[in-house]
């Protein structure tokens, strides 16, 4: 409200007249790092994000983080966690469990039902059987199912795609084909499935480059010293992108076609979501367009009243110098 409009007796104001507030942004896609410790959480807040999901934990460390979180225990974002990747018969990663048959996945569905999980992720190599059972079991427990893929993914019911070019290794569900390039059935099949698709163009580096072409003090930003000292030039190491690639080209194609982008990064660096949205920008979207993957866009997919300032909504706000609209 306007200063002086509200009755603020006896509480903590934050004159922010000098200033412009806007939604809280939202980071679809990271992985909680156990390791980086409790400055991790602050970090995120530090650079404006105040919901994370996560898809793709180790499981009593995610709900850990997120039952600290919702206590007070600990200052962090609103947390959206699930366990480990399912994946079929090995795995790569520490955050992914290799199932051995359906019996075994039966297993790993109950524990997250027994541990509340906020979504489930089918990983890689999961056959189209077992893949289908992941969805219809996570409808069940009323919450969403996503994956690397498109199709047949989108019959079962998927509710979301990681990655323009996350892969899919069993040789005929990727979203992209050489050279990165993708084509019309790919655009065709997210507008009529409705799934939505975090790109994670960040992986790649060249957007925080790109922002750091802009305003040189990042470098020093105190923020990063909330971090370990390796992890702090990292989101700086690629070469600066003059345009989005062909991952954005693909990315647009998809926008222009009517599929919701909800904006993730894949890193454990909070920064990186700036960079995302800049790579938006390159790709071709408005800076509002790019906002709203942080912030409407994200929140209608999960649910929460945020995303948006408006009556009736959550107060989950960043407050900042100028106008994010430039």
């Amino acid at each position: 409200a306007p200063a002086g409009v509200l009755d603020t007796a006896g509480a903590q104001v934050v004159d922010a007249r000098a200033l412009t507030v806007m939604p809280g942004l939202i980071e679809f896609h990271t992985h909680l790092q156990k390791d980086f410790g409790t400055n991790a959480m602050r970090a995120y807040l530090a650079f404006g994000v105040t919901t994370v999901r996560s898809p793709g934990s180790t499981p009593y460390e995610a709900i850990e983080d997120r039952e600290a979180v919702e206590a007070g225990v600990r200052p962090g974002p609103r947390l959206f966690v699930t366990g480990y990747l399912m994946e079929w018969q090995r795995a790569y990663y520490k955050m992914a469990v290799a199932i051995s048959s359906g019996a075994h996945l039966e297993l790993e569905l109950q524990r997250a039902k027994a541990l509340g999980f906020d979504l489930l992720k089918s990983y890689v190599r999961m056959p189209d059987v077992q893949q289908r059972r992941i969805v219809e079991f996570a409808h069940a427990m009323g919450v969403p199912a996503a994956s690397h893929e498109i199709y047949p993914a989108a019959l079962w019911g998927m509710d979301g795609t990681e990655h323009t070019t996350g892969t899919s290794r069993r040789g005929y569900s990727p979203k992209a084909a050489t050279l990165q390039r993708s084509y019309g059935d790919v655009a065709a099949l997210f507008a009529a499935s409705r799934m939505p698709i975090t790109p994670t163009l960040a992986l790649g580096g060249g957007g925080m480059r790109a922002l750091l072409a802009r305003d040189s003090t990042l470098l020093s930003d105190p923020r990063f010293a909330l971090y370990p000292a390796w992890l702090r030039p990292q989101p700086f190491s690629a070469a600066p992108a003059r345009d989005a690639g062909p991952g954005g080209e693909m990315m647009m194609s998809l926008y222009r076609a009517g599929t919701r982008v909800v904006a993730g990064t894949d890193t454990p660096n909070a920064a990186t979501l700036h960079g995302e949205l800049l790579t938006y920008v390159l790709a071709g979207m408005t800076p509002a367009q790019a906002l709203a993957t942080a912030t409407l866009e994200p929140a209608s997919v999960l649910g929460i009243e945020a995303g948006e300032i408006a009556a009736g909504r959550l107060a989950d706000l960043a407050i900042v110098d100028g106008n994010p609209l430039d």
